[in-house]
C-alpha cells in the first residue's frame, strides 16, 4: 500500500516539475494583511488586500467508511494520495479573510472486518470551498497560521470494492445496493501554516451525503487530510 502511495505522488510531481523553474524565479508569497501600516520598502512580495494566489497541494489523506450498516462500516482507517491546485483570493477588504477553491484528486475508502474482510477504494475528484482567517505571527516575517471553515463536493471517479475472503474485486460505485453512490459531500475544518512561498495544512473532512443505497441505514466518508505545498 505505501508502494503504491509512494509511486503515484512521484508521478504527480514529475508531471509537475515542468513548472518549478518558473515558480523558482517568482518571489515567494505571504498572506500578510495590510492593517493600515506601510510596509518597509525591503519587505516585498506580500499579499495585498485584494490580492489573489495559486498553488499545489500534496499529500495523504486517512479516510474510513462509517455506515449504519455493518456490510459498509470500516474499522480501520485507509491511507491514499491527495493532491491537486487551488488558488485563493482576498473577501474582505477590511479583515485578512481569504476564500480559496480548487480541484484535489482525494483516495478514501476503509477496511471492515465485519462479516468478512473487505476493502473499500473509493476515488474522488473534489472541489473544495473554504475561508481562511490569515493571522500572521509577531516578530516573525514570512511566518502566518491559517485557520479555515468551509466544504467540500466531489465525484467519484474510480475505485475497487476488494472481498478477501471470496477473492472477488468489482467497481465501487454503481446502482447495486453494494455499491457506493458517487456524489459526496460535507464539511472541511482545519489549518494551515505559511512560510514564505511554502505551505502544509492539516484538515478533517466530515461527510454529510449518504454515499450508500440505503436511505435508512446511512454511509458517509470521513477523513483526516495533511497537506504540503507551494503558493504563487
Amino acid at each position: 500500500m505505501k508502494r503504491n502511495i509512494l509511486s503515484r505522488a512521484i508521478a504527480v510531481v514529475a508531471v509537475l516539475m515542468t513548472a518549478l523553474p518558473a515558480v523558482s524565479f517568482a518571489q515567494g508569497h505571504v498572506y500578510m494583511y495590510d492593517r493600515g501600516h506601510q510596509r518597509p520598502a525591503t519587505r516585498q512580495g506580500y499579499y495585498a488586500p485584494g490580492d489573489a494566489y495559486f498553488g499545489f497541494r500534496m499529500g495523504v489523506n486517512a479516510a474510513q467508511v462509517r455506515s449504519e450498516s455493518t456490510y459498509f462500516e470500516s474499522n480501520s482507517p485507509r491511507a491514499g494520495l491527495a493532491a491537486g491546485f487551488v488558488g485563493g483570493a482576498q473577501v474582505a477588504p477590511h479583515a485578512p479573510i481569504f476564500f480559496e477553491s480548487g480541484l484535489m484528486y482525494v483516495e478514501k475508502g476503509g477496511k471492515s472486518d465485519y462479516g468478512g474482510d473487505f476493502t473499500y477504494n473509493l476515488n474522488y475528484l473534489e472541489v473544495p470551498m473554504t475561508f481562511k482567517y490569515i493571522i500572521d505571527v509577531p516578530n516573525s516575517p514570512g511566518l502566518s497560521i491559517q485557520p479555515m471553515l468551509g466544504a467540500y463536493m466531489g465525484v467519484g471517479v474510480g475505485g475497487y470494492i476488494k472481498d478477501f475472503g471470496a477473492r472477488e474485486a468489482y467497481h465501487s460505485f454503481g446502482s447495486d445496493p453494494e455499491q457506493f453512490k458517487r456524489f459526496d459531500g460535507g464539511l472541511k475544518i482545519g489549518c494551515g501554516l505559511g512560510l514564505q512561498m511554502f505551505y502544509a495544512e492539516i484538515c478533517y473532512n466530515y461527510g454529510l451525503a449518504n454515499i450508500g443505497h440505503d436511505m435508512f441505514d446511512e454511509t458517509h466518508n470521513r477523513g483526516l487530510m495533511f497537506t504540503v505545498g507551494i503558493n504563487f
